[in-house]
């Protein structure tokens, strides 16, 4: 995020980016690095998969019927994969059947700050989601359900997919008992980064700051504004619910904690160029609220 909407301070790395995009004119840092990496990747990775491979590999690392799967993913890193978004989801449906559900992120905006801006009244049923090519093919499937939040919104199917999704507007924030990011951990679900950077994690790791807030100020202090959103019920009629969001400017640096987790719980594979990292959600979150408890954050900016 950017400055601190309460301070309107900025820390030394944002001061630095911005003097960086200033002086080379590339305003997307971030973008320019993906389209060099994939250029590199090109040259490196030639070998050819299917759904069916993927899927495969990620039974291999824990995935079988029955299994609650969130899958955060980048289709811009598929580029030695042969098939479609929607061959990827049914292939993972088929090995989950039923009995077991699949999750994927759906917020609107990628960048929350817009929320500050707009009097954008939430639609579940029309909305497309701002997180990734694949998560918007599973948003519009047959028997898929979303979440109602305005910031952190989720897609399910399955046989969870109701509970995981029903209570998201209750909470008192994003990522309390409420939330489907929550649940997720509560189920023991497997949480798939599929050609996303090494770093990143996924969001079910943002339950710490939302079941901590109350038990200490240094996590109190990443949701500094309460706000009231509307969105439209099942039946189009406009509805309110109010949290607590944080717009405040945060850094992290996740093998900070990620070293905490063991082989048995967090695991790193690869399908040709196509980075593969799993987490088992309940272990991971109990150990990240332990030494959140403890005073050891993944964050550098607030400092702990």
């Amino acid at each position: 995020m950017a400055s601190d909407e309460t301070t309107g301070k900025k820390s030394v790395l944002t001061r630095a980016g911005i003097l960086v995009k200033h002086l080379t004119g590339i305003q997307d840092l971030s973008e320019s690095r993906k389209k060099l990496k994939k250029r590199v990747g090109r040259l490196i990775w030639h070998r050819h998969y299917t759904a069916a491979e993927l899927v495969g590999l990620m039974q291999e690392m824990g995935m079988k019927e029955g299994s609650v799967v969130c899958i955060h993913a980048s289709m811009r890193e598929f580029y030695n994969y042969r098939g479609t978004a929607k061959e990827l989801i049914e292939e993972i449906m088929r090995v989950i059947t039923p009995k077991g559900t699949l999750m994927m992120p759906a917020m609107v905006f990628k960048d929350p700050k817009v929320l500050l801006k707009t009097d954008h009244i939430f639609d579940p049923k029309n909305d497309k989601t701002e997180a990734g090519y694949l998560a918007e093919t599973f948003r519009k499937m047959d028997g898929v359900k979303r979440s109602i939040n305005a910031r952190q919104s989720v897609c399910a199917w399955g046989a969870q997919a109701d509970y995981l999704t029903r209570d998201h507007h209750r909470g008192a924030n994003c990522w309390d008992e409420y939330s489907p990011w929550y649940r997720l951990c509560e189920l023991d679900g497997l949480v798939f980064n599929l050609g996303l950077p090494r770093l990143f994690m996924g969001t079910f790791n943002h339950c710490v700051e939302g079941l901590l807030a109350r038990e200490h100020p240094y996590w109190a202090k990443f949701f500094n504004k309460r706000m009231t959103f509307r969105y439209r019920d099942e039946d189009g009629q406009i509805q309110s619910y109010t949290a607590d969001e944080s717009f405040i400017e945060t850094r992290d640096y996740k093998p900070k904690i990620t070293r905490h987790f063991g082989s048995d719980i967090y695991k790193i594979r690869r399908i040709s160029n196509l980075e593969v990292k799993l987490f088992h959600a309940k272990p991971c979150l109990d150990i990240m609220l332990d030494l959140g408890r403890k005073g050891i954050s993944m964050y550098v900016v607030p400092k702990p």
